[in-house]
């Protein structure tokens, strides 16, 4: 895994909650296991070992082209992405 991929699968992971954001609780996270760099959105109950967790809607904001929409936070993905250190 490197910052690129990592970026990129967590802001496809990001547009999938958008795209079905009514099949989820309000409080719904992320859930990235930090042995394999798996990401899911999980109930925020779960908290297993090994796993960071944010909330999904702090990494959406308003899209400017498409009012009253949602659209994946570039900085907000950009600044989980910088917690961490990949070595690939």
């Amino acid at each position: 895994m490197n910052t690129k991929n990592f970026i990129e699968n967590l802001t496809s992971l990001v547009n999938e909650y958008i795209a079905e954001e009514e099949a989820y609780t309000d409080n719904v996270q992320l859930q990235i296991n930090t042995l394999t760099w798996e990401m899911e959105i999980a109930d925020p109950d779960n908290d297993l070992p090994d796993c960071d967790y944010y909330p999904m809607m702090d990494l959406v904001q308003m899209s400017s082209e498409n009012p009253g929409a949602w659209e994946p936070d570039p900085e907000a993905i950009e600044s989980i992405a910088a917690e961490y250190v990949f070595t690939d």
